[in-house]
């Protein structure tokens, strides 16, 4: 079976060093499994989108020479798609219309686990709802960086947002399965989110053979994941300074690469990551 791994940025900001080390992880592990890797934008949410956000990731991408394998998808175009999912989910009884807030929740105390009160109550014809799945038991599987991760029970969740707006875990689930992904790599910030799209693949009838790897998070000094949200400073696009950015994000994922492999062109330096790869030597999290 062929790899096929992916990076998939939202455009709700540029990349900063927590982004560039998914993307550059993702991409050496692709390749050191003579794989494929596909970028996809992830736009479904217009209003924490940032005028020029795509731009100045895919220009940064281009910049450290980090190229899709095949045309880049962008989930705002494919939202018919979504569409025709969702509405099977619901037709065969596997998704019920939701309008319960979060307000709503807190009072209820359900924010932990949902009450399936929409399910046993449904809404009024006309209101506006979401739409949840039925929730499940994730399986049990091994990530490559984290290790075991047992089987959880999984509360009815969100697929179909009360905005309108077509939830993340529905989108990622049918993009990974219409692209064939088969490897992913990602910030373990998202690893809690794996079980919930266990469920949803096994609901839609989808391939569950897929290899996950949760990266370690790189962390400021009060602790706080770097991220957009804590201001990080975008990646320079500088030559120069790419090199040193590329060596940097090295030295983070464990593969301590000599001191004058930064001189080297930027194919040569990713020439080196690639034979040097080595998921195990992860460490859980990082510190700037």
């Amino acid at each position: 079976m062929v790899y096929r791994g992916r990076f998939a940025p939202s455009p709700t900001g540029p990349l900063h060093a927590g982004s560039i080390l998914t993307a550059v992880a993702s991409y050496l592990d692709a390749k050191a499994n003579a794989g494929k890797w596909l970028v996809r934008i992830e736009d479904l949410d217009p209003p924490r989108i940032q005028p020029g956000a795509e731009k100045a990731i895919l220009d940064a991408l281009e910049a450290y020479g980090l190229e899709s394998d095949e045309p880049i998808i962008r989930q705002s175009e494919r939202l018919e798609i979504y569409r025709e999912y969702l509405n099977s989910l619901v037709a065969n009884g596997l998704a019920y219309h939701c309008r319960c807030s979060r307000s709503e929740l807190k009072a209820r105390n359900a924010l932990a686990e949902y009450d399936r009160f929409c399910l046993s109550h449904p809404p009024a014809e006309g209101a506006q709802t979401g739409i949840r799945t039925l929730g499940g038991t994730s399986p049990s599987f091994i990530d490559k960086v984290q290790g075991l991760q047992a089987a959880e029970a999984v509360s009815d969740f969100i697929v179909f947002r009360r905005d309108g707006l077509f939830a993340y875990q529905l989108a990622v689930v049918i993009d990974d399965e219409l692209q064939s992904i088969n490897s992913v790599v990602r910030g373990k910030d998202l690893l809690s989110e794996t079980s919930k799209q266990l469920v949803l693949q096994r609901k839609l009838n989808f391939s569950q053979h897929k290899n996950y790897a949760h990266l370690p998070l790189i962390l400021a000094k009060d602790g706080q994941k770097l991220s957009k949200q804590t201001f990080a400073q975008p990646v320079s696009t500088d030559p120069d300074q790419i090199r040193e950015s590329l060596i940097n994000t090295f030295q983070n994922l464990a593969l301590n690469p000599p001191k004058d492999l930064i001189y080297n062109e930027i194919i040569e330096i990713y020439q080196w990551g690639v034979e040097h790869w080595d998921l195990a030597k992860l460490p859980t999290d990082l510190t700037l």
